[in-house]
């Protein structure tokens, strides 16, 4: 699932009926201003003094976050405004992680208030970890997909769903994932080795965490434990591609992606015969 799709899910297709009468007010000024030559505000502008959402990752060798996205929900501003970091009531900016010296700590921190003339208040944020050398884990390779968290702090889509969803209670959310080098052959017009991570969940992990203001992940990449896949040569329904597990076995043959508890299997296995 893209985060265009995973910011969507966040909302519902049913109006806010509390919110209706001042996004009337609200398109009726729009119409004014647009008439009179004047452009309304509907950008973010974030407490910055006010209550924050506080970020720290430790990554292990091989790892690094990428920017956060975080997203801000209105429930005034629903359709009034579209742009290039906008998906309907969401509007999202990208908030970069600081390292601490030299080691491995990463800290970021955000407003939990968007502020502006939509009262934007934070939904989401996706965050996660990225291979910082691909090729030398596979030859050629490329940074590819997975690694990543989504913390959910409000929505208003009442089919949001349940399924694989961590329901978070109180201010703290402590996250450690392991994560595992898959190297996936794919076969386009240029033959491309992409580097993705395995985790626990597929596409990310996910969190409904109403109440979280301090997250402290950790994110582990077992490198030595790598699992390669070649696409088959026709895609067609049912068709899979060939996992080759770090111990040499084979398999599943049901799944777009490699299994976590094989790879979690193995590595314990292999550690406890040391």
């Amino acid at each position: 699932m893209k985060f265009l799709s995973a910011a969507k899910y966040l909302q519902g297709d049913q109006p806010n009926q509390k919110a209706s009468g001042f996004r009337a007010l609200l398109i009726s000024i729009t119409l004014f201003a647009s008439l009179s030559g004047c452009a309304l505000d509907y950008e973010l502008h974030p407490d910055t003094d006010g209550e924050k959402v506080t970020m720290k990752i430790k990554v292990s060798e091989g790892l690094v976050p990428p920017p956060m996205a975080v997203g801000y929900l209105s429930t005034i501003c629903e359709n009034v405004y579209e742009g290039p970091d906008v998906f309907g009531n969401i509007r999202e900016q990208r908030v970069a992680f600081k390292r601490r010296g030299e080691g491995n700590f990463y800290d970021a921190d955000f407003a939990v208030d968007g502020g502006g003339m939509c009262r934007w208040r934070v939904a989401y944020v996706k965050f996660g970890v990225r291979p910082q050398w691909p090729e030398r884990i596979g030859e050629g390779a490329v940074v590819g997909t997975g690694g990543d968290v989504l913390v959910v702090f409000q929505h208003n889509n009442p089919d949001f769903p349940s399924e694989g969803v961590k329901n978070v209670v109180g201010t703290h959310l402590d996250i450690k994932n392991n994560y595992y080098p898959w190297l996936k052959d794919v076969l386009k017009k240029d033959y491309v080795k992409r580097l993705n991570l395995v985790g626990e969940a597929v596409p990310y992990q996910t969190y409904l965490a109403p109440q979280v203001r301090n997250i402290n992940a950790e994110a582990v990449l077992h490198a030595k434990y790598v699992v390669t896949s070649k696409q088959p040569e026709f895609k067609s329904i049912g068709i899979h591609p060939a996992f080759i597990y770090p111990d040499g076995t084979s398999g599943p043959d049901d799944s777009d992606t490699p299994d976590f508890p094989t790879l979690e299997a193995i590595r314990l296995t292999a550690e406890a015969n040391r």
